[in-house]
């Protein structure tokens, strides 16, 4: 049995005498710790711990006050007022002014920087200019008034701005000196914890801030975080007794689990659809029917039925049904029956020039992981059914995103985890200048026609059905494969106390405690 496997486990990870200690197993390895960076949410876990925007995100993952303690907006939704908490300080007790967080943002928007979710903030004044280089970081419509005052210019009303300003890639983060100002012992951070150590591979250790403004309510001295791809092996951990908490688990468990730790066993719903990329830079996936074909030939419902069986929803849309405010856009073979599917996507592939003489061959690259290597293997045997050869690569997650930027891949197999309750920030990854995430090379002027116009529109129904019209021209090129709307699942040790269900999976430590074992 689990609780039986590593007591020398137990005893290495038991805190120092007087400290408080929460274990959180996060699966992968960092590939920063900058916010402006960061790509995945095992890196946006950890950076929301360490920094904090104007707002910030409370225990059920809504929008707060965070460096800001109030603000205004005008009537005509185009300019916001921030008013800093007084006597802010980064962790090193310089004072946090109005000042670093223009330089911030500026930052963000600035294309040295390279940011991910820059896009995200196009809704900022000048916000596209600045970021494509077409204008000077001064232009960007964000000012200080005063040491304590900023406010903000939006190109349109942004309802859902507040809930941008909330995310981790909004975050407030010093002037960088060198590229290794995110390491431990050179970090200036503005959160409630702060970088203690960062040992590759083993394990992420924070400490909490003294003077982040609201440190007297942070009741966990420390924080680890441990990198664990293996999800066996992070179970077992927790199962142990050395995790407090662990995010994910294998798919073929969740009966044990349920049974073994119903208490501790969370599922719940999730704004986060897995989908497959193809590379329309590769000259077998510039073909949209050969996209098609594939997208057909896979058996969705038996994925999320017989294989994952978490209460995962088949997807044949990229924007998963409890979207707030839009009904999402199905592609047109969404309700044909399986054998139908098949028979047509052997069409396909043979006008495309396949067939049993000449398979259509490609590697299907995942991350190291026990339920994606199973997926991956089903997904094989499914593609087999229409005469497709595919060979599996695996790889550690940092490297798989990296080649997934870099299009050094034909197929990849990931997931998008919602930043906000919005249908545009599941398409807007597929726009043309979405650099850092559209890694299908995705390039339809239409759609981007339709994603800039949504941008502008501020009525909540004709912005939906605008967006509606954009993923339906996606679910017809098949640039992605949408394969099955996600559930968060965890493992939460009952005598860890504040954590909330919210369909982002967004728990800061900060609102956790643990009680004495």
């Amino acid at each position: 049995m689990w609780r039986a496997l590593a007591l020398i486990l137990v005893l290495c990870a038991f805190p120092a005498a007087g400290e408080t200690v929460l274990h959180r197993g996060n699966r992968y390895e960092p590939a920063t710790l900058d916010p402006q960076k960061t790509n995945t949410q095992y890196e946006s876990i950890i950076v929301t711990d360490l920094f904090e925007g104007l707002l910030t995100q409370d225990a059920k993952g809504h929008p707060t006050l965070g460096l800001a303690d109030s603000w205004q907006v005008s009537a005509d939704g185009l300019r916001y007022t921030f008013h800093l908490r007084p006597d802010l300080a980064w962790s090193n007790g310089a004072p946090l002014d109005a000042a670093a967080v223009v330089a911030s943002f500026r930052r963000l928007m600035d294309p040295k920087t390279g940011a991910r979710f820059a896009q995200l903030m196009y809704v900022l004044k000048n916000g596209r200019a600045v970021n494509t280089g077409k204008a000077p970081l001064e232009g960007l419509g964000i000012t200080a008034l005063d040491a304590a005052t900023v406010q903000i210019e939006l190109e349109s009303p942004t309802a859902y701005f507040p809930e941008l300003l909330a995310n981790s890639f909004a975050a407030i983060v010093p002037a960088a000196a060198d590229d290794n100002w995110t390491q431990a012992g050179n970090m200036v951070s503005s959160g409630a914890y702060t970088l203690e150590a960062w040992n590759r591979e083993d394990r992420i250790v924070l400490a909490r801030n003294p003077r982040f403004h609201d440190a007297a309510s942070v009741r966990l001295d420390k924080v680890i975080y441990y990198p664990i791809a293996d999800a066996n092996t992070a179970m077992a951990r927790f199962a142990s007794g050395e995790f407090d908490v662990n995010i994910e688990f294998p798919a073929n468990q969740v009966d044990r689990l349920k049974a073994e730790m119903p208490a501790e066993t969370r599922i719940d719903p999730a704004l986060i659809t897995y989908y497959l990329a193809f590379n329309t830079a590769k000259a077998k996936f510039a073909d949209r029917n050969v996209r098609r074909a594939l997208s057909m030939a896979v058996d969705r419902e038996a994925l999320t039925g017989k294989v994952l069986r978490r209460g995962e929803q088949p997807a044949f849309s990229f924007v998963p049904p409890p979207t707030a405010n839009y009904i999402p856009a199905a592609a047109d073979f969404a309700a044909w029956p399986v054998e139908r599917r098949l028979e047509e996507a052997r069409k396909l592939l043979a006008a495309a020039g396949y067939g049993p003489e000449k398979p259509l061959r490609f590697a299907l690259n995942y991350t190291t992981n026990q339920d994606l290597r199973r997926l991956a293997v089903v997904l094989a045997a499914m593609w087999k059914r229409v005469g497709v050869d595919v060979t599996l690569q695996n790889f550690e997650g940092k490297i798989h995103f990296a080649n997934l930027r870099q299009g050094d891949y034909e197929m990849g197999l990931l997931a998008w985890v919602a930043d906000v309750n919005d249908a545009g920030n599941f398409l807007y990854i597929l726009q043309s200048t979405s650099a850092g995430s559209n890694y299908s090379r995705y390039h339809n002027p239409a759609f981007d026609g339709l994603m800039d116009k949504a941008a502008v529109t501020t009525d909540v129904a004709a912005r939906a059905g605008i967006l509606r019209d954009a993923e339906t021209l996606v679910m017809a090129d098949q640039p992605i494969a949408p394969l099955y709307f996600a559930v968060n699942r965890n493992l939460v040790r009952t005598r860890v106390k504040g954590w909330l269900q919210n369909p982002t999976d967004v728990h800061p430590s900060r609102y956790l405690s643990v009680e004495a074992p």
